[in-house]
Order: structure tokens, then sequence, then C-alpha cells
């Protein structure tokens, strides 16, 4: 018989069981990889983040690793890295009310390093300004004191709006008003 001649011998049942085995071992490898690569990753946004909540009675001054300050207001939320990277925006995550004072900052290129306030329904994006965000699920009011803020939808249905000083967005999920600010 030559070596170019090959048999078509159906597979017994040892060679069933060892492929079974074989796919079956590279499958757990794969498992266990996935698995130890999802808990570093865990490990390091996890360990990285810094959760600060009030109780129902106080408020609490918060001081942010680029020195913007933060009054976090009772019943509320703020997560944040532990350190603001260079390279990236300023991002905070807030459930409930806070009162922000954020520092200008400019990137190496000279342009102001933005300053993203995560809601659900919503993003402020501010650069050096104080404003205040209401957030309770679909119930945000923005309150601009000073500066300029950019509020981004993140329903595509609405278009993202700048606010001036004195004025207060309010979105309660089906409808956006803005409110000029009070002329005395």
């Amino acid at each position: 018989m030559n070596q170019e001649q090959t048999l078509d011998v159906p597979p017994t049942l040892y060679d069933k069981i060892r492929r079974q085995f074989w796919y079956g071992k590279w499958m757990w490898v794969a498992a266990v990889i996935l698995f130890v690569l999802s808990f570093i990753l865990w490990q390091w946004f996890g360990m990285n983040m810094v959760q600060v909540r009030t109780g129902d009675a106080g408020n609490r001054k918060v001081l942010l690793p680029d020195a913007s300050e933060v009054l976090l207001d009772a019943s509320s939320t703020l997560r944040y890295r532990q350190h603001f990277n260079e390279r990236e925006q300023r991002e905070v995550w807030l459930k409930g009310e806070a009162v922000f004072s954020v520092v200008r900052e400019k990137e190496a290129n000279q342009h102001l390093r933005p300053f993203v306030v995560h809601t659900a329904p919503l993003d402020v994006i501010a650069t050096g300004t104080e404003f205040g965000v209401k957030a309770y699920q679909q119930q945000i009011r923005v309150t601009l004191n000073n500066g300029r803020i950019h509020i981004h939808f993140k329903d595509k249905k609405l278009h993202d709006r700048l606010l001036q000083p004195g004025e207060t967005l309010e979105y309660n999920g089906d409808s956006v008003q803005v409110f000029p600010a009070a002329h005395p």
C-alpha cells in the first residue's frame, strides 16, 4: 500500500471520545482564561473607583483628584476614578443631587480638558464652571451658576443643549425645558 493512498475508515468510538475530550478540555481552558481576564479587569476598574454615599440627613463635601469640589446632597451617590488620567476626560457618575465647582484644566495641546457628569439619561460636560445637578431616575434638573456647560442626551431623538449662566434645564423622560435666568 502506498503512502499516497488513504483509507476511509469510519471513526471508532475511541476516536470520538478522544475528540470530545480535547474539545471539552480546550473549552475548559478557554473558560478559565476568560474568567481570569474578567477577574483582572474587574479588579483593575473596581479597585480604581471611589464611591461616596451620603445618608438621609447629611451633605458631604468631596475633593476630586483634579481639585474640583463636589457638595453631595443627602441620599446621593457619587462614583469617580481614584486618579484622573492626563490623557482622558475627567468623569464622575451621579445618582442624586450635587453642586459641582469644576477646576479649569488644560491638556498638553492647550485645549480645555472636559469634566463629565454621567447620569442615567444625559451627560453634563463642563470645562471649568459651577453648576448643580439633580438626578433621580428620569427626572433631571441642571442649573448653571457660571461658565458654560454642554448637555448631551443619550436618547438620540433629543438634541444637545448649551446652557448659559443662570439657565436651568429640566428633563422628565419625555420632554426637555430650558428656563432662562431670572431677570430682576
